[in-house]
């Protein structure tokens, strides 16, 4: 069921005074303004949004409301509201949504991530309408009343708030009743939209859960300094991310543990001359650990995440033959991510997260590049492994095997690592134009690899498909989606030639050699 609300203008939200109840608050305003009172409601609903805030970057709102046939009503300023019933569950993904409005405008927004219960506010309101000539409705007023709900029902009372809503074609009278709201009686504008003063008081962050690391390190930074501030944010990332992943709310938190886990092991690895050699050494080997722990999973994610990418090239009569193999893609995801959870929860990845704990508040590092400026070491690594990637790339042909492929990627994380962990003491000029190239040549490598793995993957689970109900006509839909994986992966190999050219231009060695030392 999808429902078009009419389009409603941008309110204005002002404060009430903690003072002003609400018998008060209307005697006020209709000795102030020609009002009439509407009907007053409770309004109970949760608040949703992604753990990183997606849906308030893009100044939309979601609510669900209590009471309701399990619906989510989206707003977006300027336009209609949209609403469709969904069952009610612990997080709701955009592909487990019901086709139509609402779906096709969150799904650019959320990606692969859950919209999930941010907080539940309960309020009481009452609609009033001011009027102007002719008993005319030229504005609309709304006294709310809002008070946070927590896990258990108890309440904490919130500011309460006068919403100004304009009626289209009265624009002088809205101007003139905000004008006696602001001036005559003394109401000051919401310092923040109602979601995210809920979010505060419950002891959240509306702004979500950011999950890139980003650093401002002063130049002249010690080494080992700036290594214990990088291995404390990715281990903060970890962390925060793994209720999400042991909960398996979307496939973004286990990505983002992985890419914190990777980027960790990228810093001991390019900074190898900064911490005691011990133990580095063990909490690398405890971390590939982690990453060996966490790959079956996130390989299985992707394969069902593109499923519909896959299924479409067999066409809709072939992609419902193909259903077998979704499902027993599915129940291998659930095998594997039965031994993750164990995993995560086992005594040695808690003590893999202690030890990288312990190594990023070591106040100082030992080794011989500990002391020393993180833009000198940094810069002499970038420098090196750059230079190593222009050497091994350009020697890429088209009977180059694809392990060359491959190193030459990994290789493009770890510059694209030390660029993005600690660039901030290198000029922007310069590494903005690397970091954006290194995008580029990673996407066709990417896809490269992908392809590789997704191809191994499926050819893996052939003689477990084949005895499945209905898994010989599985097997015969099989075929064009290899054909097609394959000749896709060609097709990223031809664009290597192109890609390469252009990052190789955007790490001209002059201009490299003058940002990143000599």
């Amino acid at each position: 069921m999808e429902h078009y609300a009419a389009v409603a203008p941008d309110p204005v939200d002002l404060i009430l005074p903690a003072s002003l109840d609400q018998a008060a608050a209307l005697a006020l305003l209709e000795q102030r303004l020609e009002v009439t009172r509407g009907r007053s409601r409770i309004s109970d609903r949760t608040l949703l949004d992604s753990f990183d805030g997606r849906l308030r970057d893009a100044g939309l709102r979601a609510e669900r409301p209590a009471g309701r046939s399990a619906a989510i009503v989206l707003y977006e300023p300027g336009a209609p509201s949209r609403e469709a019933r969904v069952p009610r569950a612990r997080r709701h993904l955009a592909t487990e949504l019901p086709d139509g409005a609402l779906r096709e405008r969150l799904a650019p927004v959320l990606e692969e991530r859950a919209l999930l219960p941010a907080v539940r506010v309960r309020s009481s309101v009452q609609t009033l309408a001011v009027l102007g000539a002719e008993a005319k409705t030229v504005a609309r007023i709304e006294l709310e009343r809002p008070e946070l709900v927590r896990d258990g029902g108890e309440r904490m009372p919130l500011a309460a708030r006068l919403s100004l809503r304009p009626v289209l074609g009265y624009d002088r009278e809205f101007d003139r009743t905000l004008t006696v709201l602001r001036d005559d009686l003394g109401l000051e504008a919401a310092e923040r939209p109602l979601y995210d003063a809920a979010v505060l008081a419950a002891g959240g962050r509306p702004e979500g859960i950011a999950t890139k690391v980003k650093l401002e390190l002063p130049a002249g930074t010690r080494t080992d300094a700036a290594a214990a501030l990088v291995l404390g944010r990715l281990v903060e990332v970890a962390e925060v991310n793994l209720p999400g992943t042991l909960e398996d709310l979307d496939p973004e938190f286990l990505h983002d543990v992985r890419v914190s886990i990777r980027r960790a092991r990228s810093v001991l690895r390019e900074l190898k001359d900064v911490h005691e050699p011990e133990a580095r050494a063990h909490l690398r080997d405890e971390l590939k650990w982690a990453q060996a722990l966490t790959g079956p999973v996130r390989d299985l994610d992707v394969q069902l995440l593109e499923w519909p990418e896959l299924s479409a090239h067999v066409g809709d009569v072939r992609a419902a033959e193909l259903e077998p193999l979704r499902a027993l893609l599915a129940r291998r995801r659930d095998r594997e991510r039965a031994k993750l959870v164990r995993g995560l929860r086992g005594k040695r990845f808690r003590a893999a997260m202690r030890a990288w704990q312990a190594l990023a508040s070591e106040p100082a590092g030992p080794g011989p590049d500990a002391d020393k400026p993180i833009e000198a070491v940094a810069g002499k690594r970038i420098r090196k492994v750059l230079a190593r990637m222009l050497e091994d790339g350009g020697k890429i042909g088209a009977k180059s095997p694809a392990e060359a492929l491959h190193d030459l990627r990994k290789r493009g994380k770890e510059l694209r690592y030390l660029l993005e962990l600690f660039g901030s003491v290198f000029p922007e000029r310069a590494v903005e134009p690397l970091v954006d190239g290194l995008k580029d040549l990673q996407k066709v490598l990417g896809r490269f690899q992908d392809r590789a793995v997704q191809v191994e993957t499926l050819h893996a689970m052939r003689d477990d498909l084949a005895v499945e109900p209905e898994g010989p006509a599985a097997l015969i839909a099989l075929g064009p989606v290899l054909d097609a994986l394959l000749a896709d992966q060609q097709a990223a190999r031809k664009e290597f030639a192109a890609a390469f050219e252009e990052f190789g231009q955007a790490a001209g060695r002059k201009r490299v050699r003058k940002a990143f030392g000599s």
